[in-house]
Order: C-alpha cells, then structure tokens, then sequence
C-alpha cells in the first residue's frame, strides 16, 4: 500500500552514495540476524536500506555500524538505532528506515563479527 505525499521532515541532507551497513538486534533473544548490505541513503542520523529479511518491525532497536568493513584496521562506529518505517517493495523486498539513536563505545574497540 503506498503512502500519501507527506511534508518533509528530515532535518539532514541526505548522501545518495552506497555505503556498507551492518544490522543486528539490539534483543537477540527475539530473533537474532546479523545483516551486511549497502544503503540507498543515508545522513548523520539515519539510514536507509533494502533487504528481504522479514524481521525487521517499526520500533525495533538494532545495533547499527555504518560505514561497516572487515577489513584489516578498519574502525567500526557502532550505534543505536530505531526502525522508523518499512516500505513493501514487492519481490519480499522491503526498504527499510532507521533513526540513529546514539553511538556505542564499548572500550575504544571496533566492533567484532
């Protein structure tokens, strides 16, 4: 089902370059996936993505660290972050919105896969 035309309330200028992202469950207990995948869109505060996996709902919290890499020496920022909305793509894809809610530190240490 679409959504009527609404006003704009972002606040940050959005940057259409991919940018890899890792999503996991804040409660892993509920349901635990662990989401590597590149966003449409993304500002200082949110993000934006596609993925096909069916657990994400509006106001769940998840661990968020963008720009993700595995690679040597890379330094991982992880965050907090809410599900603010979920569009139906069609073909099980879903695109899916998240408000950064605030950072991590975990003693200076990037995050570990």
């Amino acid at each position: 089902m679409a959504r009527p035309p609404a006003q704009e309330r972002r606040r940050k200028v959005r940057l259409r370059l991919p940018q890899t992202v890792r999503v996991r469950p804040s409660d892993p207990r509920l349901i635990d996936f662990d989401d590597i995948l590149p966003t449409l869109n993304t500002s200082r505060d949110s993000v934006y993505f596609v993925s096909k996996n069916q657990a994400y709902e509006e106001g769940m919290r998840v661990f968020i660290t963008c720009p993700y890499s595995d690679g040597p020496g890379s330094i991982n920022r992880e965050s907090l972050g809410k599900v603010v909305r979920i569009d139906e793509l069609g073909h099980g894809r879903r695109g899916i919105a998240v408000e950064i809610l605030m950072p991590l530190y975990l003693g200076g240490k990037e995050t570990v896969r």
